[in-house]
């Protein structure tokens, strides 16, 4: 038996919680109805859905006979607007059921919608930032999920996806209660708490390039490298005979750019290396596709860092060269190029 799966659904732009037809679909069935796993991380489907239990569907050529009830469903995706394998969520304390076909929704055909899965909601939940599925894969040119529609796992991959997740969400900073509720799910399946690294790798790969980048170029030369960043550059940069990714260098050249300040209160936090620690908030959330760009980051100090994800919070202008918000009721406007 097995308590992991991994499992496929067709990519939806609404994030699961609207009808979608996929006019690139392969057969031409999907290019003209909407698929059942359209409402997956819709969790309250009327007449459907309950306070404690949630409904999905999955398009397999036969189901897992091997899953154990109450196991974890991973749900792989391909971004077709991408064309980039994710994992997008998961199901928790979850079970296969008999299909079944006698709900009536709009947006299918005949208006008829199927489930053929249930889980927990408080175990459930749509991952705020996807991860990229070439992470788990041995080699770039295998198949994530096989064309049954779905594979068994281990705890050791379920491991690695909750924890990659939970890593990614400490730096976007997204809602508290998504942090909390996949902090449960790891537990539950791990027998462990999560516990944040002392340092990311991202934090490790922004400290090295900040130091090279401090000593290789001035800060005309840093600036004049993040204007002239396009979205089609490479993910992955090589520096100094390393591989590094490419946002980790952009996030460091900002750094050495406003001087390592928090652009709120002008706090530098010395650690005790001597070296200066800051964090790089995003203006537009990563799970909102906000990217690493000179205009879309600020740095801030950890307590204004929180304040502003989970303040209240009012952007009043916000261009290449300056932002201007409302944040608790004090007023700021922040340079985006010297910060200043």
């Amino acid at each position: 038996m097995s308590d992991v799966l991994l499992v496929n659904i067709t990519w939806n732009p609404t994030g699961w919680r609207n009808t979608y037809i996929n006019p690139r679909a392969g057969h031409e069935y999907a290019r003209q109805n909407a698929g059942h796993e359209s409402l997956n991380f819709k969790f309250d489907k009327r007449n459907i859905d309950t306070e404690k239990f949630i409904h999905g569907f999955v398009q397999w050529t036969n189901p897992p006979t091997k899953f154990q009830n109450g196991g974890l469903i991973i749900f792989y995706t391909r971004n077709i607007d991408d064309n980039k394998g994710q994992v997008v969520g998961v199901y928790g304390k979850s079970q296969i059921i008999e299909p079944q076909q006698h709900f009536v929704v709009n947006g299918f055909q005949n208006n008829r919608y199927s489930i053929n899965i249930r889980a927990e909601k408080q175990f459930s939940i749509l991952f705020p930032v996807p991860l990229p599925a070439d992470n788990y894969k041995a080699k770039s040119s295998d198949r994530m999920v096989p064309q049954v529609g779905f594979t068994y796992k281990d705890s050791v991959f379920a491991e690695k996806i909750l924890y990659d997740e939970l890593i990614e969400l400490s730096i976007a900073g997204v809602l508290q209660s998504d942090y909390k509720k996949l902090s449960d799910i790891y537990e539950y399946y791990l027998g462990k708490k999560f516990e944040l690294p002392y340092r990311s790798q991202d934090e490790k790969e922004q400290e090295e390039l900040a130091q090279f980048y401090k000593k290789a170029k001035t800060k005309e030369e840093i600036l004049d490298d993040l204007k002239n960043l396009q979205p089609t550059d490479s993910e992955e940069i090589f520096v100094n005979q390393k591989t590094y990714k490419r946002d980790n260098k952009t996030i460091a050249q900002i750094k050495i750019l406003r001087d390592f300040k928090c652009q709120i209160c002008g706090t530098t936090i010395i650690k005790k290396d001597d070296g200066k620690y800051i964090e790089a908030a995003h203006i537009k959330a990563k799970h909102q596709k906000g990217r690493e760009t000179l205009d879309n980051i600020i740095l801030l100090c950890p307590n204004h860092h929180k304040e502003f994800d989970l303040g209240d919070r009012m952007i009043k202008s916000h261009d290449s060269n300056f932002i201007e918000f409302v944040l608790n009721g004090q007023q700021y406007k922040i340079s985006l190029t010297t910060g200043q």
